[in-house]
């Protein structure tokens, strides 16, 4: 039978010999020829750190906009060519929107048709006509990516994301780009095979243990991938992480009795992945947290107690995030054999750090209850945590519940020296976003008191910003003029904000905490022209345009960092404000924080 001029080829015994060795000769050359483009891109960070090496600020001569030293630079080629560089990786990072769905940026794009045109070369050269060849190179080809597919989706131990020095999020996107690509290459795979059993009339195979295995491995395969689209992620992120994790141990075990010729490949991946396994469990401790719903709102601010040493290690990188997992210790109340319980052994949320309390070392994280699992336990344990704190009033002590932190994790402990490698820097949060920019903010200001920093801060309601405005810290929060509060939804707080004035322009909203403290939760915004605060341009959504312009609008060879974390829609509308000024060639250091896809 000819297929695209293959045909069902009967073989010697060394004619199969031969073919064998082929295809494991290719199957290398395809798993090899995967660490070029991480070898390419770090070679490339090498060369342009050694660039950027006598650039930082405090050698670079201060020259002023107008001067001929400046035009001379801005009219070079070395200036023409990082510019042009600039807009093309800009350019590269847009979102690719396919029927009003984003469906990943052109980098990812234009990678994966590459990479998939040259692993199909590999599956399909000096395979001749034969038929089962291609179905067999098809097969193993893919399934040599596998290593490296498991590498870039790890969290703790990942030497990519080391070697690039970005984080596992960031890294991730390139797991499922990979990940895409061998599922495409298995497709065809199973197809061509199941073609050759039906044109050989064999389809009885299909129960031989080997060949089961292989069938089993392809609808665990199947399974994965359709937990994984994005409409099955939203309706339960669950499902789709506790299919991932299992299918990501069944599958390659189930392709191990399925293809010995695999079985290297396949180890290599599960080694990774244990390790890995390994590794996150002993760098995750166990903290006594106490928990409190905000009043009005649905957020719930926990406080951890973790020890000192790996305290430090968030003290050194704000802006980190955690996994927090709830242990057996803090489900007394559940059944050791019910569902709900075996539920939260999967159960691993991502948490950035909001604050480390420098006295107590306390970390403060902040939840948001979305109806998911996890946070409706916080919020639960959070009750339970009120009614013991009710009780301690009548004399009884207050049980403080245990939690399971993992990490640190994130892009931050990665970033540049935010306050003396760039001139201007602007941080942008929507709601809990605030937990990532707020620490940063401070870690700026503290590192360089000079730095020329701001942050724009939306929230839905005055309530969202009571977990920042908490003692003394709050007066210096609301005074500080570099950071802007924008409340977009209704101002007044349910639970108690009133109209007062006390000092402030008349309008404004005052609440007050469980000590009986004031707190001001409208936004104060500097009015320059009357040099007075009001909060009236603080009741609309910010506008980001005029934000970003007024933040390009000094030198041009001002270096200018941005960082963003909150709802997509305001990355989005944020990015493409800064991408006009980047496609000026103006320099911008840009970074979206975010744990979803």
């Amino acid at each position: 039978m000819a297929w695209l001029n293959y045909h069902f080829i009967d073989l010697s015994t060394a004619e199969k010999q031969a073919r064998r060795q082929t295809l494991d000769q290719y199957a290398l050359y395809a798993q090899l020829s995967a660490l070029i483009p991480v070898a390419a891109v770090l070679l490339y960070r090498l060369a342009k750190r050694a660039t950027n090496s006598g650039a930082s600020s405090n050698g670079r001569y201060a020259a002023v906009p107008s001067s001929p030293v400046l035009k001379e630079r801005r009219n070079s080629n070395g200036w023409t060519w990082s510019s042009r560089t600039r807009r093309a990786q800009w350019w590269l990072g847009e979102d690719v929107v396919v029927a009003g769905t984003v469906r990943g940026q052109r980098d990812q794009w234009l990678v994966g048709i590459l990479w998939t045109a040259w692993l199909l070369l590999l599956s399909v050269s000096e395979t001749g006509e034969d038929y089962l060849h291609l179905t067999k190179r098809l097969g193993l080809v893919a399934v040599s990516q596998w290593p490296l597919q498991y590498l870039l989706a790890l969290k703790s131990l990942n030497p990519v994301a080391y070697l690039l020095r970005s984080s596992h999020e960031r890294v991730n996107r390139w797991h499922r780009v990979l990940a895409r690509i061998t599922t495409t290459l298995l497709y065809l795979h199973a197809a061509l095979y199941l073609n050759f059993f039906v044109q050989r009339d064999r389809l009885d195979r299909l129960v031989d243990p080997v060949v089961f295995a292989g069938v089993v491995a392809f609808l665990g395969l199947n399974l994965l991938v359709t937990t994984a689209l994005r409409r099955v992620r939203r309706f339960s992120y669950r499902l789709f992480f506790i299919i991932h994790l299992v299918g990501a141990i069944i599958i390659p075990l189930m392709i191990i009795v399925h293809a010995a010729p695999a079985r290297a490949f396949l180890f290599e991946a599960l080694g990774v992945f244990l390790v890995d396994l390994v590794s996150r469990k002993m760098d995750t401790v166990t903290g006594n947290a106490t928990m409190e719903t905000i009043p009005g709102t649905n957020l719930v601010k926990i406080s951890a107690s973790i020890p000192q040493a790996k305290v430090n290690r968030f003290r050194a990188h704000p802006g980190s995030h955690i996994y927090l997992s709830i242990p057996d210790a803090a489900r007394k109340s559940m059944s050791s054999a019910s569902i709900s319980h075996l539920l939260f052994e999967f159960l691993f949320n991502p948490f950035t750090v909001a604050a480390v309390d420098q006295n107590s070392g306390d970390l403060t994280l902040v939840a948001r209850h979305c109806g998911g699992p996890m946070t409706a336990a916080l919020g639960r344990l959070a009750g339970v945590a009120k009614n013991n704190s009710s009780s301690s009033r009548n004399g009884a002590g207050v049980d403080k519940i245990p939690l399971s932190i993992e990490g640190p994790y994130g892009a931050a402990g990665r970033f540049p020296q935010l306050g003396t490698d760039f001139d201007r820097i602007l941080l942008v949060a929507g709601g809990v976003g605030a937990t990532f920019t707020l620490p940063l903010y401070r870690s700026i200001v503290n590192e360089n008191p000079g730095a020329r920093v701001e942050m724009v801060w939306a929230l839905r309601g005055a309530g969202d910003a009571t977990w920042a405005m908490t003692g003394t810290e709050a007066q210096a929060l609301l005074r500080d003029d570099n950071i802007h509060l924008f409340v977009t939804g209704d101002t007044v707080d349910p639970q108690g904000l009133d109209r007062r004035t006390n000092g402030q322009a008349e309008g404004s909203r005052v609440g007050r905490d469980e000590g009986g403290q004031q707190v001001e939760l409208s936004a104060l915004y500097r009015d320059r022209r009357r040099d007075r605060y009001t909060s009236q341009h603080s009741r609309k959504r910010p506008d980001l345009k005029n934000i970003v312009d007024d933040l390009f609008k000094y030198g041009p060879e001002e270096r200018v960092a941005v960082l963003v974390c909150g709802p997509n829609e305001m990355a989005r509308e944020l990015r493409e404000h800064v991408g006009v000024w980047v496609k000026r060639g103006r320099p911008v250091w840009y970074h979206k924080e975010g744990f979803g896809f």
